[in-house]
């Protein structure tokens, strides 16, 4: 791949600069030829009451000026029709250069040719005009010195050798002024010339610079689309065997085992459990990513949500010299519970993971119309400048190795994000040798708005006919033989038409189904046929190995209820159970109407 920077661009600095100040010198040629043609038309004017008896030669001159503005105004209107290219600016400066040096053929024409001999009013206006032309020029010609210097030199120097051929010192001293003059017009031409060309390669360095860094951030960003749609395809297909392996192991589980194979079990769905860890945590990721994690904010006592995060981490602290501590606050908050307990949950385990001994603190402070959660460990402390990195994707400072027992990196990096969503910034305060504190700022809410205690979940239904539709055997399988266990009547198939052809005239009361299907079919597609065949009412539960952005979004664009790849046995048996009983009591409300 080719190094981007400022030599990347196909045409040379030089070439764009000059293509630039020509262009600029031609957009203001019509400006140009209207003032020196009022000029040349108060030089005529003058000289007709100066000199009535030179008519002809005044008329004479001011034809010339004025073939002279119409060859300048047609140079600019070829200008304008042909346009100037970088590799062209030569071309159409020799051309400049050319006109710049007719107009001053025409000014020192003037002091030479219109004031007669030894008429001092009469060369004294000439020249009055044409050094006053001369050096207004500089304004709209001074940028490119060459041009001006064609427009300066002829207008002033034919004047200053006449006046120093006659015999008359004070012609002497116009002639010496003039010379003058000319030097200091000629330095100023020069000076203007550099600093506009300064201007221009400054102006054109940044444009580099800025073209320099728009392609490094696209490419950043293909690199990160990379990234995402190769953990995406690789997420899906780890998360398919994966998934039907935890359900395997569930179905193994309830069967009469030896206790040296019933280890074997716990160690298997340990493993399982573990890998879901990490699925779910890329799931958190690219949900937050495509925008499909939505904020549910209500009143939320944070009491009970901190004395739960706090009593799951009690064994994994039973055999080490921590001690981990709560401090009380009947405070409420306005967030989402779910979320928020995601965001205490991994900061406070981070805390624990990295304190040898010690001791944990959490606890809370009001600071106006905001409560900060705050907890504090007596771990290794974090450096300044790694302080950022910490909220990085997989980044773990102490962990070269990736020892899964210290984490996966990804902890801080869905914390923060999730800080965002809810606008509960997350904070870190830390000192190597003495700790760190990590704290979250979060909305207050009135008491008056804590939510009433909620009645218990009726029990769970466990019966009914439930489709199972996946092209991937091993999940079907796995799948069935653990819904067959918790007592209910499974129909599998690859597709929605396999499904119908094994179901022999059942009806689903419910489907649970992968997202994506054999031969292009997907969810809703064998979901709209399955129930076409039925009744039309029979809820969906997705789940899937799916986490691109695209797929996100519309999978949470049908209102389905989703589990994603591996799936805890207990978290299915609960949505199974819920979906099917929520319909039961909905069909059971319809009747009683």
């Amino acid at each position: 791949m080719a190094t981007l920077g400022v030599a990347s661009v196909q045409t040379s600095p030089s070439d764009r600069e000059r293509g630039e100040l020509i262009r600029g010198l031609y957009r203001h040629i019509p400006v140009v030829v209207l003032c020196m043609f009022f000029g040349a038309f108060a030089t005529c004017v003058g000289m007709v009451y100066l000199a009535p008896d030179r008519r002809p030669q005044i008329e004479a001159w001011f034809a010339i000026s004025v073939a002279v503005a119409a060859w300048q105004l047609g140079l600019w209107a070829w200008r304008g029709k042909a346009g100037i290219a970088d590799a062209d600016w030569r071309v159409w400066a020799r051309r400049l250069i050319l006109a710049s040096f007719a107009d001053g053929v025409r000014w020192g024409f003037a002091t030479l040719w219109l004031a007669a001999g030894g008429a001092a009013d009469q060369m004294m206006w000439v020249c009055m005009v044409a050094g006053g032309a001369a050096c207004a020029s500089v304004a709209a010609l001074g940028s490119y010195y060459p041009a001006y210097y064609a427009l300066l030199f002829p207008a002033i120097v034919p004047y200053m050798l006449r006046a120093m051929t006659l015999n008359d010192p004070r012609y002497w001293g116009v002639a010496l002024l003039g010379g003058v003059v000319l030097i200091g017009m000629a330095w100023l031409g020069r000076l203007q010339s550099r600093t506009l060309a300064g201007a221009l390669r400054l102006r054109f360095e940044n444009l580099d610079l800025a073209e320099d860094l728009r392609r490094q951030r696209d490419l950043a960003e293909q690199a990160n689309l990379a990234k995402a749609r190769f953990l995406a395809a690789a997420s899906h297909d780890l998360r398919q065997p994966m998934h039907a392996l935890g359900m395997f192991a569930a179905a193994l589980g309830r069967g009469r085992l030896r206790a040296e194979d019933a280890g074997l079990v716990d160690r298997i769905q340990e493993t399982v459990e573990a890998m879901d860890g990490l699925f779910e945590s890329l799931l958190d990721i690219s949900q937050l990513d495509a925008g499909a994690t939505q904020p549910q904010v209500r009143a939320v006592p944070i009491q009970p949500l901190l004395a739960r995060i706090c009593a799951e981490q009690a064994a994994e602290i039973r055999d080490r010299p921590i001690r981990l501590r709560t401090v009380a606050c009947g405070a409420t908050v306005a967030t989402d519970p779910v979320l928020l307990e995601r965001m205490l949950r991994n900061l406070v385990s981070n805390a624990v993971r990295h304190t040898g001994s010690g001791r944990v603190l959490v606890g809370c402070r009001r600071r106006g119309a905001r409560l900060t959660v705050e907890v504090w460990d007596t771990g290794p402390g974090i450096a300044p400048d790694q302080q950022a990195r910490v909220f990085e994707e997989f980044v773990q400072l102490a962990n070269p190795e990736r020892d899964r027992a210290n984490g996966l990196g990804l902890g801080l990096a869905i914390t923060r994000r999730l800080g965002d969503l809810l606008d509960c910034p997350v904070t870190l305060s830390s000192e190597p040798g003495r700790g760190s504190m990590f704290a979250v700022s979060v909305p207050l809410a009135s008491a008056a708005a804590v939510p009433p205690v909620a009645d218990a979940a009726p029990a769970l239904i466990a019966g009914g006919v439930v489709f199972v539709v996946d092209d991937d055997a091993l999940v079907r399988e796995s799948t069935a033989r653990l819904l067959t266990a918790w007592g209910y009547d499974v129909v599998t198939g690859g597709s929605a038409e396999a499904a119908l052809a094994a179901a022999r005239r059942r009806t689903p009361d419910l489907i649970v189904c992968d997202w994506r299907l054999r031969n292009g079919e997907t969810a809703p597609d064998a979901i709209a046929r399955i129930r076409a065949a039925g009744d039309g009412e029979a809820p969906v539960l997705i789940i899937t190995g799916d986490i691109g952005a695209d797929q996100l979004r519309a999978i949470h664009a049908t209102g389905f209820s989703l589990l994603h790849k591996p799936v805890a046995p207990a978290r299915l048996r609960a949505a199974v159970g819920n979906l099917i009983r929520e319909r039961a009591v909905a069909e059971t409300a319809a009747a009683a109407g």
